[in-house]
């Protein structure tokens, strides 16, 4: 009987699998072809909001046959520029959040040396311009006084002049971080901008600062989505995640810290880490930082994580026995 109801198990095994490799077998010939990248992280699904019955995001198949930016023996650090006039504060804070960046991303992080503003005038190729008269009052006011940040940078400008330029041989991906406001010709100003396939991007602190926890939690939010970014996954739609765009502070102050399941799994072929380890060396940062929720959420998801990984050595061992 209980032969029977293992070959029964393994049977339903085989013919899902099956008919998942049908899906992929009749893609292109010409594309990469997977049969598994990891494992299911369906298990998590409904710990995450959806967004939209459809299904628009990126399929993991589809994402790794647009060859996207990932690690490999030579590039496989994340670099933090600093650059522009900074206060201390937010100095600080980039200090610690490269710590958080450690564990979110399982990858070595560093920071590198400031670069001063006084240097960047020199640049002629990087184009600035005036903070909005009202923007900059305004701003000016909530921080306190910022005399030294009455100009905005072009982001692409200072992207292909600096950070393109200096690529450390290392480098995965390499984002600036700024306390001046940024632009491009579409927006008048940026949270953050990045490059799918090329590792590099912008962050600025400028309309994000009070120098308080909130500060913290918004520059962890911009700066984790703009790095993840850089390794090819576009913003998400399909679910509530970091991966979300926002179009104005309040958004960012209600967005999420996590990564939704189809996200994470093209991070994980991306990166190439362990789901296990990373939902609990998440788990032990936040209770460190007293953050009850984002606590229990790794630990639920490290322990169905577990429980799958159990469950597909179990089936594994019962196929090997029946051989």
């Amino acid at each position: 009987m209980k032969q029977t109801l293992v070959i029964a198990i393994i049977a339903v095994l085989i013919w899902g699998c099956h008919s998942d490799k049908s899906k992929i077998t009749n893609q292109q010939n010409n594309k990469i072809v997977f049969d598994t990248v990891g494992y299911s992280l369906k298990s998590i699904d409904d710990l995450h909001e959806r967004l939209t019955l459809k299904d628009n995001d990126k399929s993991l198949i589809d994402f790794i046959n647009s060859t996207p930016n990932k690690v490999d023996s030579t590039r496989k650090v994340v670099y933090l520029l600093p650059f522009g006039n900074m206060k201390p504060e937010v100095q600080k804070i980039l200090q610690s959040e490269a710590e958080y960046l450690k564990v979110f991303l399982q990858l070595e992080v560093r920071v590198l040396d400031i670069i001063l503003y006084d240097s960047i005038k020199k640049m002629t190729a990087i184009h600035t311009r005036m903070v909005p008269t009202s923007d900059f009052e305004y701003y000016s006011k909530m921080k306190g006084g910022i005399a030294t940040l009455t100009e905005q940078i072009q982001a692409s400008s200072f992207i292909d002049v600096v950070i393109k330029k200096n690529m450390p041989k290392d480098a995965i991906a390499v984002l600036g971080i700024t306390e001046h406001d940024i632009y491009n010709p579409k927006y008048n100003y940026l949270f953050g901008i990045s490059e799918l396939k090329s590792g590099v991007g912008l962050v600025s602190t400028f309309r994000l600062i009070d120098y308080g926890k909130g500060t913290k939690y918004n520059i962890r939010k911009v700066v984790s989505k703009q790095i993840v970014n850089m390794f090819s996954i576009p913003n998400v739609k399909d679910f509530k995640c970091v991966m979300n765009f926002h179009k104005d502070i309040t958004e960012l102050y209600r967005g999420d810290f996590d990564l939704s399941p189809r996200a994470l799994e093209k991070l994980k072929y991306a990166v190439g880490f362990d789901y296990y380890k990373r939902f609990k060396d998440l788990e032990e940062f936040w209770r460190k930082e007293n953050n009850k929720a984002e606590a229990t959420y790794y630990e639920e998801c490290s322990r169905r994580i577990k429980n799958t990984t159990n469950q597909q050595a179990f089936y594994k061992k019962a196929a090997s026995a029946i051989k």
